[in-house]
């Protein structure tokens, strides 16, 4: 593929004319085997012949090579589907406003349009429609009225009765397929941090706020930090940082489990809900994991060795709302560095440490 190929694969202003492609392909394709009956019957001359071919075949090409060169190409394609749907009044005019394949072919030039621009799009394709059918009336010899369809054409119009809302289906499927993952993907990346991967600040207090409210104790909330951080960027750079904040956020998770809500507080500091977790617990808890990421085997040799500075707070029902609470783990994570760091503390009113 070339470049100016693969560039106008990836304009957002020819979204439309790609959707639009293969549903024209297959639709106008099927929809001249509904003509072609009808030709076929009345023993039409070459120019209609030449016509539907044209339009058949060749015009789905035709329309995406010139809504690529247009300066305005999503406004270009809307312009086009409302020729599609002139044109096609005029071959329901050729087909002598026969009942059933007349009907297939409005509903879902209709279909189109509606499909588009909503019913103000459907308001003018169905003015282009009946244009068509009038100009198609004047300017050519119509076969008389019938209103039952003759076996042909009865037949020739059931490839696209059946496979053209096929098709449209599997399309529509895959669009809304694709925009629920396009969904999903944006709510992962509101909720998460992404240099740790771990919820990002405005998410991990929404979860702290909603625990808090539900009021379900015991429930321990912990803000940790990692001791001289800056240090760590001073001296080895900020891509060191980062990875030893990349290894602080996969020890974290993978040493507290999925019960445990661990999100980037900020900075180096995390911020972690233990439910169904007491003080006392959460303490012996914490502790275990402040010694464990002290150890060579999980830093790695090549990091400057790294120590845990670690605030607790319990939820309590004289807490006025959640930011009570993280008030108390703060205060208690300053009293584990003002103590010389490398510690837990708990908040109470007059804290400890473990």
């Amino acid at each position: 593929m070339s470049a100016a190929a693969a560039t106008l694969r990836r304009d957002p202003r020819l979204a439309l004319s790609r959707r639009a492609y293969l549903p024209r392909i297959i639709g106008l394709g099927l929809g001249s085997l509904c003509v072609a009956a009808t030709l076929y019957e009345t023993a039409a001359g070459w120019p209609l012949w030449t016509l539907l071919a044209i339009n058949g075949l060749a015009w789905p090409h035709i329309a995406r090579w010139w809504t690529a060169r247009s300066r305005e190409p999503h406004t270009h394609e809307r312009r086009l589907l409302l020729l599609d749907t002139l044109l096609g009044g005029v071959w329901i005019a050729a087909m002598g406003f026969s009942v059933l394949p007349g009907a297939v072919f409005a509903t879902l030039l209709c279909f189109n349009n509606i499909a588009v621009g909503g019913l103000r799009m459907l308001a003018r394709g169905l003015i282009a429609l009946g244009a068509g059918a009038t100009v198609g009336w004047l300017a050519l010899d119509v076969p008389a009225f019938t209103l039952v369809p003759s076996p042909l054409s009865l037949f020739a119009s059931l490839p696209l009765l059946i496979i053209y809302p096929l098709t449209i289906g599997q399309i529509v499927y895959r669009q809304a397929k694709a925009l629920v993952e396009q969904k999903r993907l944006l709510t992962r990346f509101s909720r998460t941090d992404g240099l740790t991967g771990l919820y990002n600040r405005r998410h991990w207090e929404v979860l702290a706020e909603r625990h808090f409210t539900a009021e379900c104790p015991p429930i321990t909330l912990a803000l940790i930090a990692l001791d001289h951080f800056k240090q760590i960027n001073d001296t080895f750079g900020h891509a060191m940082g980062d990875q030893t904040l990349r290894r602080a956020a996969a020890f974290l998770r993978e040493t507290l489990g999925d019960q445990a809500l661990v999100g980037r507080y900020g900075g180096e500091e995390f911020g972690v809900l233990l439910p169904d977790t007491p003080i006392d617990q959460a303490l012996a808890q914490l502790d275990a994991l402040r010694e464990r990421f002290a150890r060579r085997e999980v830093q790695g040799e090549t990091l400057l060795p790294c120590t845990l500075s670690i605030g607790l707070a319990e939820a309590t029902d004289a807490m006025n709302d959640y930011h009570d609470w993280l008030c108390h783990a703060d205060q208690a994570l300053y009293s584990a560095k003002t103590q010389g760091r490398n510690r837990v503390v708990a908040y109470t009113p007059i804290t400890r440490s473990a």
